[in-house]
């Protein structure tokens, strides 16, 4: 990139500082973010501009390198619930289909090779294939959320070795507030991997009800070695926003707020969707390096943005009976809500430790661009994939998007909600 950056510091603010020319024109300067440090020391980056000029954006391209999936024909080519697909070194893509409990390998130009696994509960096989992943030499990583168990598979999708994650008590690293050392963790939803270790969504069962809107119950983002299945615990957040009213639950709090996670390349990403706010883990020592951030305001939740929003959420129940759509309908206008909207909606790290992060939008909207910022927390700016990306109405259930180098591979789905895998260039 051919712009020039220089950076001073004003009191204790040291600001980045970028340049349209060699030379530090104060009337060509546009400060890009600020950075100040936390009461612990952590480093803090607020993004007040982006880096990326008109015309040295990054781009996606419209139309997909690869494309495995099809309406009809052969079954090896038709998806029933896609979880993830993964990119292998030699160009192979492996995915993970929920739908025929296997997974399938494709070549490079998608033409299928092998199917591993069925439904069931011995080895090589799955009640609930959520996750699929690879660690250096191509082997691949699954987890069953019903059978809370972790598979190893080698690149022809031969079982290695399993082990299951069980419910366990991490040390408190919480405040003396809000500890309690009797809270039992319990497996949930695997995030992603970093080196050999699978990051996994633990959530705390202690019981710690009472009434308004509170975050009932925390999440706890636990690092498993691969190698012994050991866990360690990197920190615990807030869980999803409820409505409870004399300790019991008044149904789903729309518009609520909640954490999500990204992982890969040697970092974890943290975020809660009611800010724009990410901390940066290091799994190697639970330490936070940094944390980004921007001053979003929030969206008031109109009765606008609660109709389109519900009508989203009938289109993603898919063909269900006309009575089972008077139901759903019925229970969420009888919903309360949140006065403003969520901020984020999700966070991914790629390959190279870049942040794409997810404005929120609601069900029946066009997801808006990524916004990116750099392993440093510079903002870089927006990038748009191209539509039709598999959703869900909770962002963490939505099928796992790889986005390495030069490539996004991930979960598109036509106006028939055929699934294709597609694999999309990144032009930088």
């Amino acid at each position: 990139m051919s712009n020039a950056r220089c950076a001073w510091s004003t009191r204790v603010v040291a600001t980045t500082i970028l340049l349209t020319a060699a030379a530090c024109d104060p009337a060509e300067i546009h400060t890009l973010h600020t950075l100040d440090t936390d009461s612990t020391g952590v480093p803090v980056v607020t993004a007040v501009a982006p880096l990326w000029q008109p015309g040295n954006a990054w781009t996606v391209d419209a139309e997909p390198l690869v494309e495995i999936g099809t309406v009809s024909g052969a079954l090896e080519y038709q998806f029933g619930d896609v979880a993830a697909a993964v990119r292998l070194s030699n160009g192979d893509i492996v995915v993970a289909d929920r739908g025929a409990s296997e997974l399938r390998s494709y070549d490079a130009a998608g033409r299928f090779q092998w199917r591993a696994g069925r439904f069931g509960q011995g080895p090589g096989e799955f009640e609930s294939l959520d996750f699929l992943g690879t660690i250096a030499g191509d082997s691949l990583v699954t987890y069953d959320e019903w059978l809370l168990r972790v598979q190893l598979f080698d690149p022809d999708g031969r079982m290695a070795r399993s082990f299951d994650l069980r419910p366990q008590r991490f040390d408190s690293d919480r405040a003396e507030s809000m500890s309690s050392p009797e809270d039992v963790s319990v497996p949930d939803k695997a995030v992603g991997i970093v080196g050999r270790q699978l990051i996994v969504r633990f959530f705390e069962v202690g019981d710690r009800r009472t009434s308004g809107v509170v975050r009932q119950g925390d999440d706890r983002v636990v690092a498993v070695a691969l190698g012994d299945g050991s866990a360690a615990g990197l920190i615990v957040v807030g869980g999803e926003e409820s409505l409870l009213r004399g300790g019991r639950s008044q149904g789903l709090y729309a518009f609520g707020n909640m954490p999500e996670f990204g992982a890969a390349a040697d970092r974890v990403a943290v975020i809660d969707t009611e800010a724009y706010v990410v901390r940066v883990l290091s799994p190697a020592d639970a330490t936070i390096e940094r944390i980004v951030r921007r001053d979003v305001e929030p969206r008031e939740t109109t009765d606008a943005l609660f109709e389109e929003h519900l009508a989203g959420i009938l289109d993603l129940i898919g063909s269900v009976p006309p009575e089972e759509v008077d139901r759903v309908e019925r229970m969420w206008r009888g919903y309360p809500r949140a006065p403003v909207l969520p901020v984020l909606r999700a966070v991914h790290v790629d390959t190279t430790g870049h942040l794409w992060l997810q404005p929120y939008y609601v069900a029946g909207a066009q997801p808006p661009p990524f916004e990116i910022h750099a392993p440093d927390g510079t903002w870089l700016g927006s990038v748009s994939v191209p539509p039709g990306r598999r959703r869900a109405f909770i962002q963490y259930q939505a099928p796992y998007m790889e986005i390495g180098e030069d490539y996004i591979l991930g979960v598109w789905t036509d106006e028939l909600d055929v699934q294709y895998v597609r694999m999309y260039r990144i032009n930088k």
